[in-house]
């Protein structure tokens, strides 16, 4: 099953001694459910690049996969620490997740998590994306 969708992602980012940054992007997208996973598809335009980004979830564990301007392979699965990775113009980088909140519903998915690059805490994100079905 597949269907158009618009998506609404808000992302919040926590870091010591600085106030909340909350970022929020509105874009169309595809929903694709196949063998119990549900595949999140929309891409983003950043400065000059344009990023692609696939949302892969299940019940308790999610990945985000990114690609075009950069790569990035970012999992989660509940209170677990797992290891991603980043490749921009300044090299390759190994991420760091820890999830304190996982949910994935029919039209939303929310993570809490952790996140380190390599040996260095860079906050807390939320991240929560809204999809319904599109024109």
């Amino acid at each position: 099953m597949q269907k158009s969708v618009t998506i609404k992602l808000t992302t919040t980012i926590r870091q010591p001694n600085v106030d909340d940054q909350v970022m929020e992007l509105r874009s169309e997208g595809m929903l694709t459910e196949k063998n119990n996973l549900r595949y999140l598809q929309y891409a983003e335009q950043q400065e000059d690049l344009e990023i692609r980004t696939v949302v892969k979830m299940s019940k308790d564990e999610a990945v985000i996969l990114r690609s075009g301007g950069l790569q990035m392979r970012l999992p989660f699965l509940l209170h677990k620490e797992q290891t991603g990775n980043l490749t921009n113009a300044q090299g390759s980088f190994m991420l760091t997740t820890t999830a304190h909140e996982l949910s994935v519903g029919e039209t939303r998915f929310k993570v809490r998590y952790d996140l380190a690059m390599g040996a260095s805490h860079v906050g807390e994100y939320e991240m929560e994306i809204q999809f319904t079905e599109g024109k």
